[in-house]
């Protein structure tokens, strides 16, 4: 049996190395989590906070403390019956010094042996020398860099070779420089300070298997595929075997030593096939699972960084544990949030973006956007393909290569899925069945990309998905991994990264695996949910907090709240929009950003007393600017409109500093916060009593208001949680001053040493959903985890339906109880035991009348 039963995510990196992780061990144990969730931790750019710009697959970061570090920490961690889930990173590498297989292929071109690990189109013809690959790493046209010198030769006095320089940017140079045997002659013959020097820098430069240019060139003409739009890092041909080989074989050598207990895939809707990757991979850890030390934990711990679409299934062919949660988030997000709310956020949205069409007509205009800027090179990439291949068939030959591309870009629009997976095997009956949800999207955006093309172009449309889901041949395979490698990327960039940022209804809805068209949830579709998780992914990852999301899961909970206060909210945003009118400048911020603001303020506001504004402002404000640029309205990150975001800032500024203003928002704030933090409290029971694995990211133990990255990835304090976990209170104690965080810690620990004392419980258990009778105006949710001996009962408010006015005051009666267990006690009895007059009946329906004492959220335990 797999022995993960809860995760907590560190972020490993040079300021928090493994060697803190080791020192910290004790604290993970003692708060329930049985395995460590590390971030990358092969050798990565220096400097890298993420890891996820790997430049050697076969050492683990010195920067991050090294292999010595790793078993320091491992010896320690199995001592306490602890493991490792490393995050791994096959799609894509860093590109530059350090990269061995990428130089190799600068250096020797298609020759190379390292030329089929990466995915380069050497066939392009848009740039010339042909056969060669285009750097756009230059900060300037390549005519005015040489120009001014910003191109040299140099020596490498330790290597004992030549290569070339742009700024950090280094290039193998791929011959002998035999003009001289004298290294100074050399330079200076190709001293680019003498217009002699600068020709024949240019001819030496002309006879590389790259050619420089301007970072400018990098979206329409690159000729080798990126991870997503970003120049750095190259995507990996992981779907050819003797790369996948390369790729892994150290960290296969971690899992055999008992290193490391599992691993999580990062971004596995970019690579090629991944049903052969996860297939290859679990089987490569099948057979070195008996050659691991007797003293490692036992399984084979298999996650996948992938966003699922509502409806959208895993396919259980892949043979993994589930995704890493991003799911999961979404579903107790939607319960937290009042659908009474709805159509007063609707009305404010639109009286501040008055030229808003909807949300499905705004994400595929985003979608045309996108593939027309930061990834047109890999959509003339796909269009190309197709309208060649369409010249060959009588009925689409006449379609112009326009025609195509309008065509193509309506079917990416109205594609709601990530991606499909036809280019895995399509002649494999098994992955057919398995896929058939994801023709079913397909089916789907075919008939509403109908609506919005002329139907002339009906046929092609038609014609194009057949291909795209039907690969016969060598062509059309192209054409489909082409198209898939396209509307992944297409799907993040468009959505997550720039529409998230430019829909301000309520952003608590806007995050990573979200679909913020869609407001709330009921009860029972949670149920009905989770009831499927429990039967297709029992072992999958509950996140309500990554080192991806775009607020902190307490921020999330909080502007939960709107939705059951829109009508405050509205008349709140009427009074801030009036009396702050004074600091615009130019009209600056407009209506949509200062409500997105305003969110974000009441998301991010401290629960304690401010005594340093001046840190919350820069934190707002390096929110603002990233915000701003995402979005994509008032300028781009490669071409930023200065003057708008200085106005901006001066807005926030003087908002900030406005006492009118300050007591306004505060006093709004007082009334959300509280029950805002019940808000917070379900959603962390919901996640550690759901079927699954819950997984803690850092420092989360306590409120998490944080914004985007690197926002997100502060440092944590572990000398403060360290010290509050071993305060002696009861959670009577913990809510009379629960805006110090100590109660979710308190909860967090009950709950995870719960799952650790009754392991069979939540992993061998079905999930039984409660209805509930309440004459009160509070809407719960409950839910039986039980097994033939053990059984659990959970009860919980939802859909910010707390109207007390400050119910964290409430005494522990009135708020939470503490874990208690009974024993041979029937249902009416133990639940009796706290409530009078509370039962449950035969049909498992819970009673609670109207003049009970009400505990937002319980916990029942009968051993």
């Amino acid at each position: 049996m797999n022995t993960v039963r809860a995760t907590m995510r560190l972020q490993i990196h040079k300021d928090f190395t493994l060697y803190d992780a080791y020192e910290h061990v004790d604290y993970y144990d003692a708060l329930g989590i049985s395995h460590l969730y590390l971030s990358p931790l092969f050798t990565a750019r220096p400097g890298s906070m993420h890891g996820y710009d790997t430049l050697n697959y076969n050492k683990i970061s010195e920067e991050r403390g090294g292999e010595k570090a790793l078993r320091k920490l491992v010896a320690k961690l199995r001592s306490r019956h602890m493991g490792i889930i490393l995050d791994i990173v096959p799609n894509h590498m860093a590109v530059g010094p350090g990269n061995i297989w990428w130089d190799d292929v600068l250096k020797n071109g298609r020759t190379s042996q390292y030329a089929d690990f990466f995915d380069i189109d050497w066939s392009t013809a848009d740039h010339t020398p042909e056969n060669t690959v285009l750097l756009p790493f230059l900060d300037r046209p390549y005519g005015d860099a040489l120009e001014n010198g910003l191109i040299e030769l140099i020596y490498d006095t330790e290597k004992k070779e030549f290569f070339i320089s742009h700024y950090d940017h280094r290039f193998p140079v791929n011959q002998k420089l035999s003009t001289s045997p004298d290294v100074t002659e050399t330079l200076n013959y190709y001293n680019n300070k003498t217009d002699s020097g600068k020709k024949r820098l240019h001819t030496l430069l002309e006879k590389q298997h790259y050619r420089l240019a301007c970072w400018r060139c990098a979206d329409e003409t690159v000729n080798w595929r990126r991870f997503f739009n970003i120049t750095e890092l190259v995507a990996l041909k992981v779907e050819n075997r003797p790369v996948f080989q390369a790729v892994h074989h150290y960290a296969f050598l971690l899992y055999e030593q008992g290193l490391v207990d599992g691993f999580r895939v990062d971004h596995v809707d970019g690579l090629t096939q991944p049903d052969q990757y996860c297939n290859w991979l679990k089987k490569e850890m099948d057979q070195r699972k008996n050659r691991r030390p007797i003293d490692a934990l036992k399984g084979d711990i298999l996650y996948i960084e992938k966003i699922l679409a509502r409806h959208e299934k895993l396919p259980a062919n892949w043979k993994t544990d589930g995704t890493t949660g991003y799911d999961f988030l979404d579903q107790v997000n939607l319960l937290l949030h009042h659908p009474d709310g709805e159509e007063t956020l609707d009305n404010i949205w639109k009286d501040c973006c008055p030229l808003w069409k909807g949300y499905e007509k705004e994400s595929i205009r985003v979608k045309n956007e996108i593939a027309e800027t930061l990834l047109l090179g890999s959509t003339n990439k796909i269009v190309a393909l197709l309208y060649e291949y369409a010249g060959k068939d009588f009925y689409q030959r006449d379609y112009t290569k326009k025609d195509v591309s309008e065509t193509l870009k309506s079917l990416l629009g109205h594609l709601y899925i990530y991606r499909t997976y036809a280019s895995d095997d399509a002649e494999n009956i098994r992955v057919k069945t398995e896929y058939k949800s994801q023709n079913t999207f397909l089916e789907q955006a075919i008939e509403t990309a109908k609506k919005d093309l002329p139907s002339r172009f009906h046929p092609l449309l038609s014609w194009i998905v057949t291909q795209i889901s039907n690969p016969i041949n060598a062509e059309t395979k192209q054409i489909t991994q082409t198209f898939e490698h396209l509307s992944a990327p297409l799907t993040a960039k468009a959505i997550e990264d720039t529409l998230f940022y430019r829909y301000g209804r309520l952003l608590s809805r806007n995050d990573v695996g979200t679909e913020p068209k869609v407001f709330s949830s009921s009860v029972e579709e949670f149920h009905n949910t989770m009831k499927r998780r429990e039967q297709e992914t029992p072992m999958a990852m509950l996140a309500t907090a990554t080192h991806d999301h775009k607020r902190g899961e307490d921020s999330r909970a909080r502007l939960a709240v709107l939705s059951a206060h829109s009508e405050l909210w509205d008349d709140k945003i009427n009074e801030w929009r009036q009396c702050n009118t004074k600091y615009k400048t130019n009209y600056a911020p407009d209506d949509v950003d200062e409500l997105i603001l305003y969110q974000t303020l009441v998301g991010v506001w401290p629960l304690e007393k401010i005594t340093m504004m001046n840190t919350l402002e820069k934190r707002v404000s390096e929110w603002q600017i990233k915000a701003i640029r995402e979005a994509k309205r008032h300028g781009t990150w490669a071409d930023p409109d200065a003057n708008y975001e200085k106005s901006c800032l001066n807005f926030l500024h003087g908002i900030l500093e406005d006492k009118n203003f300050l007591s306004s928002f505060s006093s709004f704030f007082d009334k959300i916060a509280p029950i805002a933090a019940i808000n917070s409290l379900t959603q962390i029971i919901l996640k550690l009593t759901a079927p699954g694995v819950p997984d803690i990211y850092q420092g989360t133990e306590k409120w998490d208001f944080s914004l985007v990255d690197p926002d997100n990835r502060r440092p944590v304090d572990y000398e403060d949680r360290k010290a509050t976990l071993l305060i002696d209170e009861s959670f009577e104690q913990t809510a009379q001053h629960w805006q110090d965080g100590n109660i979710k810690q308190f909860l967090i620990k009950t709950l995870l040493n719960i799952r650790k004392e009754y392991t069979k419980l939540f992993k061998q258990s079905s999930y039984i959903p409660i209805q509930n009778i309440n004459q009160n105006e509070m809407k719960l949710i409950s839910y039986l985890r039980k097994n033939e001996k053990q059984e659990i009962l959970i009860l919980a408010p939802v859909n910010s339906s707390v109207k007390t006015p400050d119910p964290m005051n409430l005494s522990c009666r009135n708020y939470l109880t503490n874990t208690i267990r009974f024993e041979n006690l029937d249902k009416n009895e133990w639940v009796s035991v706290l409530w009078n007059n509370v039962s449950i009946d035969e049909t498992g329906t819970l009673y609670i009348p109207e003049d009970t004492e009400y505990f937002p959220i319980d916990i029942f335990i009968p051993v």
